[in-house]
């Protein structure tokens, strides 16, 4: 086993713990400190100087065979390659079904993020999607939860003229399912929402909740920046202790004029929800609708994984958040939210080794996934099967 030691640079666990050295043995972190020096073995070493150390950044909501479809067979759009998540730094992906749940299936997510994790990428999946009764591979939610490692939790729609307009004693029996099933399983368990523009917001959720003894953080919205309204109901849902999600690729339009999505989790924190109740995913590889000037739809694009990295550098460059404030919701928070903490969104000894290197301007110099290098000096060196 060849080490790696990465040789004097600012590490952020997301914590800022200075410059240091980064030790890697195999596929996990050895050690983390002050000018480590080996001797008698192999050692590859890297040069850290002028970089800053971060953890591989986790994106939980990506259609790996992609999404959309609300066009007609012909706009369903393509499978991810491991290249557009590579090469954006994200190490973890997790991927689910969307509005298409009838001709894309649970088989094939699960191949799919099998597939990933053969050429590298910790990939796990949501069983379900947006209809109900869920798409499982089992007929039983329970099951599919219990008995495929891959599979962390639920896939739902909800509030969205797309949904299936699951009725409050189904949800709650939903809720249940996953509940105890994650348990069984030694998961974390959780719905993650998809939430639309419905005006009833969280007021299902708020009578399940009162109705029951299950916990808020058994429900993880998600798309809350799509609307005024919602990013507004969703300041108290995080208020609540709810975990709340917004998606790099919405730009909210409202009366505020334009949100990015630095911006709309800057606003969430300035009305004092903790940084440490948001998280930010891409909904990458989903359809998105090109429009002209006189509102005319003239073409379909495919939603990428460069928003989340654009977001992560406003917040920073222009929001006014700490580096170590800004990784959280990218990092730690998700992994945390995914029951993968603390052996992943962290870097510290004994995590996995999933690493990004960045210059002073948030370029990606270095990545490396369970110890791998995926990324050496800019050029991505680890790609997918079928990508040239």
């Amino acid at each position: 086993m060849i080490l790696k030691l990465i040789k004097g640079t600012h590490v952020y666990s997301p914590e800022d713990l200075g410059e240091k050295d980064v030790l890697i043995a195999g596929d996990k972190i050895a050690e983390i400190a002050n000018d480590i020096a080996i001797s008698g073995v192999d050692v590859e070493v890297i040069d850290g100087k002028n970089t800053i150390c971060i953890p591989g950044l986790i994106d939980r909501h990506v259609h790996i065979t992609g999404g959309g479809g609300e066009g007609g067979f012909s706009s369903s759009t393509p499978e991810v390659q491991l290249g557009s998540l590579a090469s954006k730094g994200i190490s973890t992906v997790v991927g689910l079904l969307g509005t298409n749940d009838i001709g894309r299936s649970i088989k094939n997510l699960l191949s799919k993020a099998k597939s990933l994790r053969e050429e590298g990428i910790n990939a796990y999946i949501l069983t379900g999607g947006y209809g109900y009764p869920p798409n499982t591979f089992t007929g039983d939610v329970r099951e599919d939860i219990m008995f495929f490692q891959e599979v962390l939790g639920l896939k739902l729609a909800i509030e969205d003229h797309r949904s299936s307009y699951i009725t409050k004693e189904e949800m709650k029996r939903l809720a249940a399912h996953v509940r105890v099933a994650s348990m069984l399983s030694g998961k974390k368990g959780f719905i993650h929402l998809h939430m639309g523009t419905g005006r009833n917001h969280y007021n299902t959720l708020y009578e399940i909740l009162s109705e029951t003894d299950l916990p808020i953080s058994l429900f993880s919205p998600t798309h809350i920046n799509r609307s005024e309204d919602l990013l507004e109901a969703s300041i108290e849902y995080a208020h609540r202790g709810g975990l709340v999600d917004l998606t790099s690729n919405i730009t909210l339009k409202g009366s505020r004029g334009r949100l990015s999505p630095a911006q709309a989790l800057k606003y969430l924190v300035d009305k004092g929800v903790a940084i440490d109740q948001i998280t930010v995913s891409s909904d990458a590889n989903g359809s998105m609708p090109v429009f002209n000037e006189a509102g005319e739809l003239k073409g379909l694009e495919v939603a990428g994984f460069q928003p989340t990295l654009d977001a992560l550098k406003e917040l920073v460059s222009e929001r006014g958040l700490s580096v170590e404030e800004a990784l959280k919701p990218f990092t730690v928070t998700p992994a945390k939210g995914l029951g993968l903490y603390p052996a992943r969104g962290v870097l510290q000894e004994g995590s996995y080794a999933d690493i990004v290197l960045m210059d002073e301007e948030m370029g990606i110099r270095n990545m490396f996934v369970n110890g791998m290098q995926f990324i050496k000096e800019y050029e991505l060196v680890r790609k997918g099967t079928f990508e040239s």
